[in-house]
């Protein structure tokens, strides 16, 4: 789902400078192979090495002129070339978002070798004319063309997957209904990755309510590039997680995140995203909190007993979101920050929709307090924020009905994410284990 805030932009705690890039800092990675891990700070977990695998980190983010630098964001090193040949380009800090679905990568990006972005790759069309998105994120909103791309992964292939290029120069003309759903990020500095690829429960990005109807606000039909209007778009050419394209191991994901220690702060932080569940010797699923998810990929969590049956865990967002209007709010100057006297030590209960039912202990610390330790950490594993008015999305327009499991939660666990309709080890996903 994406709900993240970079700390250049918002923190007046500390003075920041300098841009991104992962400074110095142990890196926390083991070996080894696929159990689950125990709570953030504790337990034991083992992080994946093998072909089916690519190394997860945490760090301040992408190298660029304007570039603020952000916290507990995940990301991964990919190549995308233009399908059916070896005109390709690789590039790092790509975010990890376990709440949406599909590839995107930021048309100002740079490559591993230092090269701009620049592959002529062919354009999804419908009718016809090229297409073009508008992504909605919690956080803001991104526009530019579907595209057509071969996408490797490790040793991991998917050949011919639509995908997005996010603020494409050539598509300057943002339709109105899309430029009105918050900010604008179009750009690595405002996006603070070079690009994104969603391994949430769903394939596609919008599914059959745009295959059927035109005003979905999603896709657009571009006779020309400054004259877009919506349109339908078939399932298969909608914007596609590349790991559902993969010949193996692509029913699944698992997003492995070793503790942070009794700091609950590092520099950086080495994990891996492992691909396929109980396809391999080395992502067996092990844990029986196996949490079935709605048609929705949510889950219900029970949080100070309210039942909030929207909630979701999201490697996209940079902080446990949820309302709690005991915690004060207001320590750092934009974002609604958690800022308690103390370090608290709280829990909640989530329920799949199988039953299973699991109990989770979780830290929120002052924010204000741990950013004083930012840039030289890029890690949290206790920050948290309100979630503010939910309204726009929960059920008979209730303002609260979800908790967001962001990054501080996957620290320390192996968290297993089961596509929708797959067969896997642990039973047809929609899932979620950990």
């Amino acid at each position: 789902m994406r709900k993240t805030l970079l700390l250049g932009l918002l923190l007046v705690v500390s003075a920041i400078a300098g841009c991104g890039g992962g400074g110095g800092g142990s890196t926390l990675t083991t070996s080894g192979g696929g159990s689950s891990g125990g709570g953030s700070g504790g337990g034991q977990t083992i992080v994946t090495t093998g072909p089916n695998v690519v190394t997860l980190s945490v760090d301040s983010g992408p190298t660029c002129a304007t570039c603020s630098g952000a916290v507990d964001i995940p990301y991964i090193t990919l190549t995308v070339c233009v399908p059916g040949t070896s005109q390709c380009q690789t590039f790092d800090h790509i975010e990890v978002d376990s709440g949406s679905y599909g590839l995107r990568i930021l048309a100002d990006a740079t490559d591993t070798s230092g090269q701009p972005f620049s592959l002529p790759l062919p354009h999804e069309t419908v009718g016809g004319n090229p297409v073009a998105e508008c992504t909605q994120f919690v956080d803001g909103y991104s526009w530019g063309p579907v595209d057509i791309a071969d996408v490797d992964v490790s040793s991991e292939s998917a050949a011919s997957v639509p995908m997005q290029v996010i603020g494409d120069p050539n598509y300057q003309t943002v339709p109105s209904l899309c430029s009105g759903t918050g900010t604008q990020e179009d750009t690595v500095a405002t996006f603070g990755a070079n690009g994104i690829i969603g391994v949430g429960v769903f394939a596609q990005d919008c599914g059959s309510s745009c295959a059927q109807v035109v005003s979905n606000g999603d896709y657009y039909a571009c006779p020309t590039t400054t004259a877009c209007s919506q349109t339908t778009l078939a399932i298969a050419s909608q914007v596609t997680d590349p790991v559902v394209y993969f010949q193996a191991d692509n029913n699944g994901v698992i997003v492995e995140l070793p503790p942070l220690g009794s700091t609950g702060t590092a520099a950086s932080v080495s994990g891996s995203l492992v691909f396929g569940i109980g396809t391999e010797g080395n992502n067996t699923l092990t844990t029986q909190n196996v949490l079935t998810a709605d048609n929705y990929g949510d889950i219900t969590t029970t949080y100070k007993g309210q039942a909030l049956t929207s909630s979701f865990f999201d490697t996209g967002s940079n902080a446990y979101y949820f309302n709690d209007s005991s915690i004060p709010d207001t320590c750092v100057t934009q974002g609604n920050w958690f800022c308690p006297s103390s370090t608290l030590q709280l829990s909640a209960t989530n329920s799949g929709q199988n039953g299973v039912l699991s109990s989770v202990d979780f830290t929120i610390a002052n924010a204000a307090t741990e950013f004083n330790s930012y840039p030289s950490n890029a890690a949290y594993d206790d920050i948290g924020a309100n979630a503010g008015n939910q309204s726009s999305y929960c059920p008979n327009s209730a303002t609260n009905c979800s908790f967001d499991f962001g990054l501080p939660f996957f620290f320390g666990r192996n968290v297993f994410v089961a596509f929708y309709g797959a067969t896997t080890s642990g039973g047809t996903g929609p899932y979620f284990a950990y």
